[in-house]
């Protein structure tokens, strides 16, 4: 998934139907797949879109994923294998893209997915007006002289450059031209989507819950599920808990929640938990066009009063890891030699007095030109792993002499407030590509300034951005090796996040779901073929009402 922000956690509402109750084990032995039955999955935050093209968060892509098959798929080793194109080509000269659709591919309407539908997508992709600012970049050169249709299953995209990396950007979603086109792109889809994939959309509830239902003319390999009831959770101990009752068949849970309860009988007997890294970091993004935080030598000291290691030992439970820079430490582009910002509150404080902060009426706060040194932060309302980490760190900016001020706000208010750059800084995650190239453009060059792109800190730099076209252009591995790890070395000197930590998921699935495999870099979703390929067994299939809850938006 292209950057998301992440670690946006809602609350849970059951309800809304009525299901048999849980039955903790199967009474089956055969391991033949099963047909049937509706998985009960935990959606972290509501989405904002149901359209694939502009939605901001990973919970869109959670649900699209399903809904929409992707002109190509990565595979559980994160390899492209086909999807809606059968096969494709890449010219010599490497910019020009040659997919060839599956002929038997339809949307749900039954009408046949087209390479004219490939082309409306990637026109509404670069329409300033659509705000795909997480898609717009990875497109931004494209040629439109040598992008059409070459008949109804087969399309070229041109491109002005060669781009090392730029064929991941077509694990895209393909929207219908004649149902899209239609009514407000922006507005007309936040609950209602037709799509080309293995589900359909039968309802969403707004803060409450979505439900798909198999498509049984699906052109592909159908998968076993009959349906998925995402439910909207808010609260980490309140999806904790559903998951002990069997009343979820997934979640991500708590370091400290793992740590507690994750090998009591009682919970083994239920679920599953496996720990695993994937491609996403937790960080504190700084506005960098804040007269505070506009300072690097300011976000560098802010970076040095915490105690990342004490807090992955004490919080963390020792599953985490320091991180240096925008790549994690499995990515090629990792540059080992960049050091980790040490804990030296003595060190912040000497670069806070060179930045012109002090503390001039000995009241123990920092100040500058008569106004305190304070910074609010935002976070995603119901996310107890945020809790202690900012606790900590409010403590230690303290003792020095900082203000940090939490302000705790709905998940989806939070994701806008950051997209407008209303906000000083927040505490969140970022998931990113299995290309590096493919986040940096939208996250820091200077082009992408939202809604153009990602760019949600406001950080310009020159040579940053000649650094990340070159990176984009380099096809030698080695080479764009050594770029990405030069820029690696100035986005950590430069601090427009502070990089914190690599935390591991713990995933916990309820034992009645079988079949269940995960990626080294996605965990168990957003690859193919993942859950298109878990199966209840029949015994252990719950009954449930589909009758449509008050509230709920009909497609």
């Amino acid at each position: 998934m292209r950057g998301s922000a992440g670690l946006f956690l809602l609350f849970l509402v059951l309800g809304c139907g009525r299901e048999t109750p849980y039955r903790p084990a199967s009474t089956t032995t055969d391991e033949t797949p099963q047909q049937g039955g509706t998985l009960v999955r935990r959606l972290e935050g509501d989405v904002t879109s149901l359209n694939p093209i502009s939605g901001n968060s990973r919970y869109e892509n959670e649900v699209t994923w399903f809904l929409f098959t992707p002109l190509l798929q990565l595979d559980q080793d994160l390899n492209l294998i086909p999807g809606l194109a059968e096969k494709w080509e890449i010219s010599s000269d490497g910019r020009l893209y040659t997919f060839h659709l599956n002929r038997l591919a339809t949307f749900e309407d039954r009408l046949p997915v087209s390479a004219s539908d490939v082309l409306f997508t990637l026109h509404k992709i670069v329409d300033p007006t659509s705000e795909a600012p997480q898609l717009a970049g990875a497109f931004e050169g494209i040629d439109w002289s040598r992008t059409s249709a070459l008949d109804d299953h087969t399309v070229t995209v041109g491109f002005k450059e060669p781009r090392a990396g730029q064929i991941y950007a077509f694990v895209l979603a393909v929207l219908p031209e004649h149902i899209y086109s239609k009514g407000d792109f922006k507005t007309g889809f936040v609950s209602r989507a037709v799509g080309n994939g293995p589900f359909r959309l039968v309802r969403r509830v707004p803060d409450k819950e979505i439900l798909l239902e198999r498509r049984e003319d699906y052109w592909g390999p159908r998968p076993y599920l009959r349906r998925i009831l995402f439910k909207i959770v808010v609260d980490d101990r309140t999806a904790w808990n559903a998951m002990k009752r069997g009343e979820l068949d997934d979640t991500l849970v708590t370091s400290d929640q793992w740590q507690l309860e994750g090998n009591a009988p009682q919970v083994q007997r239920v679920m599953e938990i496996r720990r695993f890294y994937t491609l996403n970091y937790n960080c504190i993004p700084w506005n960098n066009r804040d007269p505070i935080l506009s300072d690097k030598r300011v976000r560098r000291a802010l970076a040095m009063c915490l105690d990342r290691k004490s807090i992955i030992a004490n919080i963390f439970h020792g599953t985490a890891r320091v991180m240096t820079g925008p790549f994690t430490p499995d990515q090629w582009a990792y540059n080992p030699n960049v050091p980790a910002i040490e804990y030296d509150p003595e060190g912040a404080l000497k670069l806070f007095q060179e930045a012109g902060w002090g503390d001039s009426n000995g009241d123990g706060i920092l100040d500058k030109g008569g106004k305190p040194l304070q910074i609010e932060m935002l976070v995603a309302a119901g996310n107890s792993g945020t809790i202690p980490f900012v606790e900590v760190y409010q403590s230690e900016l303290k003792q020095i002499g900082v203000q940090l001020k939490v302000l705790s706000v709905d998940p989806a208010v939070m994701i806008q407030r950051i997209l407008k750059g209303n906000y000083q800084a927040a505490y969140m995650a970022w998931d990113i590509d299995p290309d590096p190239g493919g986040t940096l453009f939208p996250m820091f060059h200077s082009s992408q300034l939202p809604p153009a792109g990602d760019n949600i800190v406001f950080y310009t730099n020159p040579e940053v951005d000649q650094l990340i076209v070159d990176g984009r252009q380099e096809m030698n591995r080695s080479k764009r090796m050594a770029i990405y790890q030069h820029l690696h070395e100035i986005l950590a000197a430069d601090q427009p996040y502070f990089w914190t930590m690599q935390v591991s998921a713990k995933w916990a699935v309820n034992r009645r779901i079988h079949n269940v495999r995960e990626s080294k870099g996605f965990g168990p979703y957003n690859w193919y073929p993942g859950p298109l390929e878990w199966w209840i067994p029949a015994d252990q299939q719950r009954q449930r009402e589909t009758r449509p809850a008050a509230g709920a938006m009909m497609r």
